[in-house]
């Protein structure tokens, strides 16, 4: 009996290996690009996805909506972490036209490498999210976050400044 037991567990295990081979295999088919490694969760969502492009080992959780457009891309760094719940923009109106459906603005987002994106954060058009950045769970991100800081907040604000991404490497080493 135990025999087949571990059989069944075997194959449950090649199951779900091959299910996500396949998953990987049709999103390098339909994003811009898809950077080795990593994982991308069922229920992400992505819009115009040849205009996503995501590096190395990045970690993109359930529930993330990736809102790229054919007039503004997203690019996301490696060893990136975006947590469950967060909504990257591309496209927005412009406050000075009316009517408000008559003119769009398209921007591209930029996400650097090693950054943490925490759960629901919302990311609008045009910011760059620079190398090393921590963005905390809730924060709406409006303009550009610099190397190494820590922003939190509506609207995002920095409130930390962090240690260099060598000596967090190196931390990670210990």
């Amino acid at each position: 009996m135990q025999f087949i037991i571990n059989l069944f567990l075997a194959l449950l295990r090649t199951v779900r290996k091959l299910k996500f081979f396949l998953f990987r295999l049709a999103l390098k088919m339909i994003l811009g690009s898809l950077g080795n490694g990593g994982y991308i969760c069922p229920g992400v969502v992505i819009r115009s996805p040849k205009n996503v492009f995501i590096g190395d080992d990045v970690s993109i959780a359930p529930g993330v909506v990736i809102d790229a457009s054919a007039k503004g891309s997203v690019s996301i760094g490696d060893r990136c972490a975006i947590a469950a719940g967060t909504r990257i923009v591309t496209y927005s109106h412009d406050p000075e036209v009316l009517p408000i459906s008559k003119v769009s603005v398209y921007k591209s987002v930029e996400i650097g490498n090693d950054v943490w994106i925490g759960t629901a954060v919302v990311i609008l058009p045009g910011v760059t999210i620079h190398d090393g950045a921590i963005v905390a769970a809730g924060a709406v991100v409006t303009r550009d976050v610099e190397p190494d800081f820590m922003v939190a907040g509506v609207p995002a604000r920095k409130v930390k400044q962090l240690d260099s991404r060598e000596n967090r490497f190196d931390n990670g080493e210990q």
